[in-house]
């Protein structure tokens, strides 16, 4: 379902962001200095990060997808940010508005990353919309990350998440995870969601994979495929399908064009018994200091 899409996608973010953070904490240590001669000196204040060096942007696009089975396109405008308070914490959020199946509705999601220690870190998430069954009316979600391995580049994910549809119909989601980093430019990634819907006790399964080539500030291109059952899917008031297979492929590239803005391009494929989706998404960011 769509609302299990943007959990998988926070949790992605969420692991990459992560991660990025463990590489930091494990890199080597720089060599001991003669002890300073501060028994009598005040120690001086904490100085302030250097500008664009944490996690801070802002990104503005438009989506579009056309359907089969006489079906009405999909458009959409989003806004999202990612704003970094400290060493340890990390929020973000996604302000949308789409047409789908004849409807239309906003939606805001909201994030929390938070660094336990070096080698926990949770997430906690928060979503409303207002109109369009085609999103939950409220969504809740928690992972718990683990990094493992001398370099912190092995990441294993657990995550709790409840929609509340307006079709009358609930979803609960567990994710887990596990994400590899590779020294350099490659992120693997793979889990399974497994859902149980009401009413009906609906159980379905999910796996998902994906691959990341690039780094931060120059290009990260994502491959991911998802596939598995689903539970219920909205297509319009009133007309929840139940208990089918369905398969998505998607293609990310976030290219920085200048030193800190770029561009953001997708394409997405989805099968399902009921449609097909071929879907593009337009976007420009920009890092902030």
């Amino acid at each position: 379902m769509l609302s299990k899409r943007l959990a998988q996608i926070c949790l992605l973010a969420l692991c990459l962001a992560g991660q990025a953070r463990a590489d930091e904490m494990a890199a080597p240590e720089a060599a001991e200095t003669a002890p300073a001669l501060a028994d009598t000196e005040a120690e001086a204040p904490p100085s302030a990060p250097e500008p664009y060096s944490w996690a801070r942007s802002i990104e503005i696009g438009a989506q579009h997808s056309r359907l089969t089975g006489d079906n009405p396109a999909w458009d959409g405008i989003y806004l999202s940010g990612v704003w970094q308070t400290d060493a340890g914490n990390v929020f973000d959020w996604t302000a949308e508005q789409d047409s789908r199946f004849g409807e239309r509705g906003m939606a805001l999601n909201g994030g929390w990353n938070h660094d336990i220690n070096p080698d926990w870190y949770g997430r906690l998430e928060l979503g409303r919309s207002s109109g369009g069954t085609f999103w939950p009316g409220t969504h809740y979600g928690a992972a718990l990350n683990r990094k493992w391995l001398p370099n912190r580049n092995l990441v294993t994910t657990f995550g709790l998440a409840y929609n509340d549809n307006r079709q009358g119909y609930s979803d609960r989601i567990l994710t887990l995870g596990m994400a590899y980093y590779f020294d350099a430019p490659w992120v693997v990634e793979g889990g399974v969601h497994r859902t149980l819907s009401n009413p009906g006790s609906v159980s379905s399964m999910q796996g998902y994979g994906a691959v990341t080539y690039g780094r931060d500030r120059w290009r990260l291109i994502t491959l991911a495929v998802n596939a598995g059952g689903e539970g219920y899917m909205p297509i319009g008031v009133d007309q929840p399908k139940q208990s089918f297979d369905s398969q998505l492929y998607q293609l990310s590239w976030r290219e920085w064009i200048g030193k800190h803005w770029g561009i953001h391009a997708a394409v997405e494929r989805y099968h399902s018994p009921y449609y097909d989706r071929s879907g593009i998404t337009t976007a420009v960011f920009w890092n902030l200091p």
